[in-house]
């Protein structure tokens, strides 16, 4: 995610909560395939935020914090050559302020970041609201709590790959059984979301807060 500002432009993490807007400033990066629709692949270095706990976020003059409560504007849009985009005007001490983000990969999503602004006018307008889990989050010792943290990222995955993060992790031996059937239990609790192939694997996703309006898909 780009955030474009009039001197420059940063590399970083957008993140939606249940009350604010956050724009992390890269502290990773890792060389990935980036495809852009019409045009080749081609393979570029990926910068982000590895966020796993919004407490310990870094500081950075480049972050940003927008309160759902302050956004006076939101406008999405995306054109033939131009990346999906995200505008937002806010107020803060007493004077609106701009930005606007852009998508660094595009393709391989359902939702790009266009769709961001209709979700974030739903959650402030109360049309929209994050869903919470009906049962208390496993223990982060457990096995559950495990597969829980490796499927963080809301990317869809096996049984197979989740054992080979939970071990690399963790630094520990798994059975592949007790993998799948703790990860059925997390989506039998609502934690996961499961998606049989046609071969008879199945794939497992951690459940986005937001439904049907889910932006990481």
């Amino acid at each position: 995610m780009n955030l474009k500002s009039a001197s420059e432009k940063v590399q970083g993490t957008l993140i939606l909560t249940d009350k604010r807007l956050l724009f992390v400033s890269a502290n990773k990066e890792e060389d990935v395939d980036i495809t852009f629709e019409g045009v080749s692949r081609r393979t570029g270095t990926l910068r982000y935020a590895d966020v796993e706990d919004l407490k310990q976020i870094p500081e950075s003059p480049n972050n940003l914090s927008i309160p759902l409560s302050v956004i006076e504007r939101t406008s999405g849009s995306e054109g033939i050559i131009h990346p999906p985009s995200l505008k937002i005007d806010w107020q803060e001490s007493g004077k609106t302020r701009h930005v606007e983000f852009s998508e660094e990969i595009i393709g391989g999503r359902k939702k790009d970041l266009r769709d961001w602004a209709k979700v974030i006018d739903s959650l402030r307008s109360g049309k929209t609201a994050f869903q919470k889990p009906r049962n208390a989050p496993p223990s982060a010792d457990s096995l559950e709590g495990k597969i829980l943290y490796v499927l963080g990222d809301m990317q869809e995955k096996g049984a197979f790959e989740i054992e080979e993060e939970v071990e690399d992790a963790f630094k520990m031996d798994t059975d592949p059984d007790a993998v799948e059937a703790a990860a059925d239990k997390l989506v039998s609790d609502g934690f996961l979301d499961d998606t049989p192939d046609k071969s008879g694997d199945k794939f497992y996703r951690k459940r986005s807060p937001l439904g049907e309006d889910d932006l990481s898909s």
